[in-house]
């Protein structure tokens, strides 16, 4: 694990998912302009590692095949006492976080999309099958990502939390993280096998092959729809989300041609790029 190449370190440390959520909720932020403390985004880093952590220690305590494992599953397993630690002391400090920083709104509606989470890791644990009866697990994990990044922006803009929940803001960025998670699925399919049974691509194999035509149709739909709707103020996002699902529908030519950690690694930068081009340059 040591000679693990520099661009795998933010994902085996999980420090992945919550720079992406910091990034875009910053982007959010400047869109609508915004204003949220320095403290919040701080808060939403260490709740989303947290809450990666919690599932990665629970996927690396049922692993079934630790050889073809993925990295950061492995990487857990043979760290699992540390990282078990680490994550205590992390939840201990992020609660405090929640208490000291956080505004008592997002707190209790912070903990009404936790329960979703919580609903999420226990069907890992006990469950098999599609999330909720119909909805991939990708797809509910993509959702609630984007619902819990923007939330501290809702709450700091004063809208109403329900109608934020369903904007079309929110939702078209969920689209693109469930599409990183399902092209991660599609990549990382060996890995999954008797290791993540709830995994898309155990489920239905066929979306293995149909995943390039997938990926191109949403890249489609999602370009369509930001152009028609130029005027809305969430022009930017909505581009944004569209050009990172390009980039996921190029990679998904790519699969069998380069390895699974570059192309997850490589989806990852898909929604990132985006939104740091925006920040960058237009904020």
């Amino acid at each position: 694990m040591s000679c693990a190449s520099w661009w795998l370190w933010p994902n085996l440390l999980g420090i992945d998912a919550p720079a992406i959520a910091v990034l875009w909720q910053y982007f959010f932020a400047c869109n609508f302009r915004v204003k949220i403390p320095a403290s919040n985004y701080l808060t939403l880093f260490f709740v989303v590692w947290v809450i990666y952590s919690v599932d990665r220690l629970l996927d690396a305590r049922m692993l079934k095949r630790l050889n073809e494992a993925s990295l950061r599953h492995s990487f857990y397993h043979r760290n699992y006492r540390s990282a078990f630690v680490l994550t205590a002391i992390l939840t201990i400090i992020t609660a405090c976080l929640c208490l000291f920083f956080l505004p008592m709104e997002l707190i209790k509606t912070g903990a009404f999309v936790g329960a979703f989470v919580v609903v999420y890791l226990l069907h890992q644990i006990w469950a098999k099958g599609l999330m909720m009866i119909v909805i991939p697990k990708e797809v509910f994990i993509g959702m609630i990502f984007a619902v819990g990044a923007t939330l501290t922006g809702h709450i700091w803009s004063g809208e109403f939390i329900p109608d934020a929940f369903f904007s079309p803001s929110v939702i078209i960025f969920g689209v693109l993280c469930s599409m990183n998670c399902i092209a991660i699925s599609v990549w990382e399919r060996s890995h999954d096998v008797d290791n993540d049974s709830n995994a898309l691509p155990q489920l239905l194999p066929q979306v293995v092959k149909l995943f390039p035509a997938i990926a191109s149709v949403v890249f489609i739909c999602l370009m369509v729809y930001s152009f028609t709707n130029h005027s809305h103020v969430g022009f930017p996002i909505f581009v944004a989300s569209g050009i990172g699902c390009g980039f996921i529908t190029v990679l998904s030519f790519f699969d069998g041609k380069a390895s699974s950690q570059f192309l997850r690694f490589a989806a990852d930068m898909a929604v990132i790029i985006p939104a740091l081009v925006y920040v960058i340059f237009w904020s």
